[in-house]
């Protein structure tokens, strides 16, 4: 358990802080700050409807989900040296596993962070990504997070800015939002912390357990996904 150290601060404590300061930085009264900037290129989107924005975006993300011929899973940190990332890793890849069997799912293990970038490109399956890190080995307490994305990737994709802005002079060269790029579009995701004392051993099993719900509750969006008509 950590003890705290803080201390009552007496009274005046603020004043001499202040008068400290002044001999450092002297203040000035009579100059104003300056004034905010104006972003006229920025909308102003009222709270209401940037509500309904999100909604709308999270039942087009459900949508998006539709369709795909499989995944691609990759964790990064089963080449750590730290067992207990290994542990974490591992241990998500055979509940993945089980997973995409009792969901009638084609899934690939990634060897590499190369076949995890090309195998999209040949395959055109989702990836599946547990990034996992760790508190120093040795840390008292220790705290373990991994954060579960699934990718889309898409070769040709374009800004929507480029929908809405004013026709560009062909003579000048082209705005990077109107040049197609390769990029990884999250269609879903979910985090896992813990933290506790007893070193990051403790914690594997535990956070493992915990990514195996988020891969759960994927897996029910997923079926959702593909029911819709």
């Amino acid at each position: 358990m950590l003890k705290s150290t803080l201390r009552s601060i007496p009274s005046w404590t603020p004043a001499l802080l202040a008068l400290a300061l002044t001999g450092f930085a002297p203040l000035n009264w009579a100059e104003p700050p300056p004034p905010a900037q104006d972003h006229k290129d920025v909308p102003v989107v009222s709270d209401v409807a940037e509500q309904k924005i999100i909604e709308h975006m999270m039942e087009a993300n459900l949508g998006r989900l539709k369709g795909w011929p499989g995944m691609i899973f990759y964790c990064p940190a089963e080449e750590s040296k730290v067992p207990a990332l290994k542990q974490v890793c591992q241990e998500s890849y055979k509940n993945l596993e089980t997973l995409s069997v009792q969901h009638n799912v084609k899934f690939h293990k990634a060897r590499n962070a190369n076949d995890v970038a090309l195998l999209p490109h040949l395959t055109g399956r989702l990836k599946v990504i547990v990034d996992v890190i760790g508190t120093e080995p040795g840390t008292d307490p220790s705290a373990i997070s991994a954060r579960v994305s699934v990718l889309a990737h898409y070769a040709h994709a374009v800004n929507r800015a480029t929908e809405i802005a004013a026709p560009q002079d062909p003579s000048q060269p082209k705005h990077p939002t109107s040049i197609p790029q390769h990029v990884d579009a999250v269609l879903w995701e979910g985090m896992v912390i813990k933290a506790a004392t007893g070193g990051l051993d403790a914690l594997a099993q535990p956070v493992a357990s915990e990514i195996n719900e988020k891969l759960k509750g994927f897996f029910a969006d997923y079926d959702k996904a593909n029911k819709l008509p």
